[in-house]
């Protein structure tokens, strides 16, 4: 990563981490965590290349470490380093999951939507899509309509365990699975907004 994205991504960092602990006065940020999720971000960086690399000669240039790859470590990162510490035992949904609330805000809000809208090769149309809010999945059909909440939902200790690099149960194929539903994510929210755009009588350029 270069040093000026990362001085980028620590800023970006540092904003939702101080708006989230202003929210609850329970939430405190420890800062010294902050060194900790760059330096776990490296190590499940290094995890993907690892399994991209014993894939076969086919496939090596096809996977690669794109931006929902990279929003996946920086997910795992930041629920393992726990920035966000509560001073008191929580009982309230938000603050005990307020590391997983910040993980998945700047895995998708920045990460995926910093890297579509700067993709040199958009299209016009692409351009206009992603200057679009992000749009998250309804969920039409559980006690909860709010798919960030069922998603954080899912994040329970097992999966956090399984996601966990220093865990000895620790399974690197679960990175590719939150790689992916990031990518489903993403592509759920183009398709919301290029429908969005087309309804309302959008004349794509050519």
């Amino acid at each position: 990563m270069l040093n000026v994205t990362e001085e980028h991504f620590r800023n970006k960092l540092l904003r939702d981490i101080n708006r989230l602990c202003s929210v609850c006065d329970n939430l405190s940020f420890e800062k010294d965590k902050l060194d900790d999720i760059f330096i776990l971000y490296k190590r499940y960086r290094d995890i993907i290349h690892s399994y991209l690399e014993q894939g076969s000669n086919e496939y090596k240039d096809v996977i690669k470490m794109d931006r929902h790859k990279v929003a996946a470590a920086f997910f795992c990162s930041i629920i393992k380093a726990k920035p966000i510490a509560r001073k008191t035992a929580g009982i309230k949904f938000f603050e005990r999951t307020a590391n997983e609330q910040l993980a998945l805000m700047f895995s998708v809000l920045y990460i995926i939507d910093l890297f579509n809208i700067s993709d040199s090769q958009n299209t016009e149309v692409d351009k206009e899509v992603y200057n679009l809010p992000f749009r998250y999945p309804k969920c039409q059909h559980s006690k909860s309509k709010s798919y960030k909440i069922n998603f954080l939902m899912l994040i329970d200790e097992t999966q956090k365990r399984l996601l966990d690099i220093d865990s000895n149960e620790f399974k690197p194929s679960s990175l590719f699975s939150i790689s992916h539903l990031f990518f489903l994510l993403d592509a759920y929210s183009y398709q919301e907004n290029l429908c969005l755009l087309t309804d309302s009588d959008f004349i794509p350029a050519k």
